[in-house]
């Protein structure tokens, strides 16, 4: 096992023949240059190190001592009021007796140590007890020090200046993350291994999770809250609505009914509603459920960018307006899967030779010059045809149109907006989700829908408008906003 040590060198750190020296540069420089005529102690860091080896007695270590030096100028040279300027106060030639004590005392188990100067990529002219300032120097220094192949990190979060104690803990935690463990070493007093480390990823987390339901990404968004061990109904109402936006609705049912259990007040109704919400989908197949779920997919994959999945929804979305249109104003089966196949084109046949007036549009319809082959079943093209029929006033066999005049004005519109939604066929065609290996960009869609990449989802629902499907508020759009206000509230 790799285990490192890393520490902020403070003027605490050191006694020397039983005593604390007052003036750490001058003092300690004096020191180093007589070292083998003193007694050394490190009463912070000597009990870390003890701790670390009986947590890992088989395992060898490596040590960072992190130190000031800061550069010669009217600032640094300034006496404070005890008469010590900030530059006698650098620890530099403390940590390097520290590194030479420790390589003494523990050449059996330690097998490196290092000294660092507390620098940013401007090098060392900070002041090491301003935050901001600090806070540059560790991102600097953990980027140049990270190691991949430690196992785990010892911070200790005692003994050096609070702002570079602060910089070194966050820093760590973000380049070693799982692998990073806290330990306070009160002087005197026993070591204590601190969460502080599993709370500032926990929090980490959240945010990620935050920052994920941002974007409508909830795989991203369920992966942060498992991590950050939020509440099991939050964990299970993320699974809904994963497993949801993937149509499994069979896992996304169980996901919400462990939601529910696990919550409780306005959390567990809430819940309860989605469950029931969901029941139109998964028992019901409800094809206006279905058709606004296919729109609020389409919108998540707007929002992440994936622009190509957009696509593919919306060419699912303009097929299911046609079915839902032929069904609903024809009274024509659609469903040609494997199981009712023969049965429903019998049935499709033998409604549309019972009326003429549809007949007779469909024959004379065309696709390149070739008649349209309405009688193998209900494809694409056929049903654009019916829906025109439709639409110009179609007349069942007894005379009567097939839809009211409002209704007829409504197709009007649909189709229109299913027309301007076809311009994107081609780009879809190219992408990998169809038949070639082309990327879709916001900026490609956009040179295609005139500069308004976002009123294809406004067209979207319009067009459920117009079919007069209850346009409600997005599922998503509701679990986006609860999980992320409660993940706001325990941040």
């Amino acid at each position: 096992m790799t285990i490192l040590i890393m520490c902020n060198v403070g003027n605490s750190d050191l006694i020397a023949d039983g005593q604390r020296p007052q003036r750490p540069r001058p003092d300690g420089e004096a020191l180093w240059r007589t070292f083998a005529d003193h007694q050394f102690d490190l009463p912070i860091i000597a009990p870390c190190l003890n701790y670390i080896r009986q947590q890992h007695p088989h395992a060898s270590a490596r040590l960072i001592c992190f130190y000031t030096d800061q550069p010669e100028n009217q600032i640094t040279t300034r006496p404070d009021r005890f008469g010590v300027s900030l530059r006698d106060k650098d620890t530099i030639w403390f940590a390097r007796i520290a590194a030479r004590w420790v390589q003494t005392q523990y050449a059996d188990w330690i097998t490196e140590v290092h000294t660092e100067r507390i620098e940013s990529r401007h090098g060392p002219d900070l002041n090491p007890s301003v935050y901001d300032e600090v806070f540059e120097a560790y991102t600097h220094l953990l980027a140049r020090l990270a190691d991949p192949t430690v196992e785990v990190c010892y911070i200790l979060t005692a003994g050096g200046i609070p702002a570079c104690n602060f910089a070194l803990q966050l820093q760590a935690i973000i380049a070693y993350a799982e692998r990073c463990r806290f330990i306070y070493p009160p002087e005197g007093g026993r070591v204590t291994e601190l969460r502080i480390g599993e709370k500032m990823l926990e929090s980490f987390q959240r945010m990620n999770a935050i920052a994920a339901l941002e974007q409508y990404n909830f795989p991203a968004a369920l992966l942060g809250a498992r991590r950050a061990k939020v509440a099991d109904w939050i964990v299970a109402l993320l699974e809904y609505a994963v497993y949801r936006e993937a149509f499994d609705f069979q896992r996304a049912q169980q996901a919400i009914e462990r939601a529910e259990r696990h919550a409780s007040g306005s959390q567990r109704a809430f819940c309860a509603e989605l469950r029931d919400n969901l029941r139109q989908l998964s028992e019901y197949s409800d094809p206006a459920a279905l058709l606004c779920e296919v729109a609020y997919n389409a919108e998540i994959a707007y929002r992440n960018g994936r622009y190509a999945d957009m696509l593919g929804r919306i060419f699912r979305f303009q097929e299911g307006v046609l079915r839902l249109v032929v069904e609903r104003y024809l009274s024509l089966p659609t469903d040609f899967s494997k199981e009712v196949r023969e049965a429903n084109l019998a049935r499709y046949l033998e409604q549309i030779d019972a009326h003429p007036d549809l007949r007779s549009h469909l024959e004379a319809k065309t696709i390149d010059g070739k008649p349209l082959r309405y009688r193998d079943g209900p494809n694409r093209p056929v049903m654009q045809a019916m829906l025109e029929f439709v639409r110009d006033g179609g007349k069942r066999a007894d005379g009567t149109p097939f839809a009211t005049k409002k209704e007829r004005e409504r197709l009007g519109t649909v189709k229109t907006m299913l027309d301007r939604l076809d311009r994107l066929a081609e780009l879809r065609n190219q992408s990998v989700i169809a038949h070639g290996f082309a990327g879709v960009s916001r900026e490609a869609i956009e040179a295609i829908y005139k500069d308004d990449a976002e009123k294809i989802i406004t067209d979207l629902h319009n067009i459920m408008r117009q079919l007069d499907i209850a346009d409600t508020e997005s599922p998503f759009d509701r679990i986006a906003e609860r999980v992320r206000s409660e993940l706001q509230r325990s941040l």
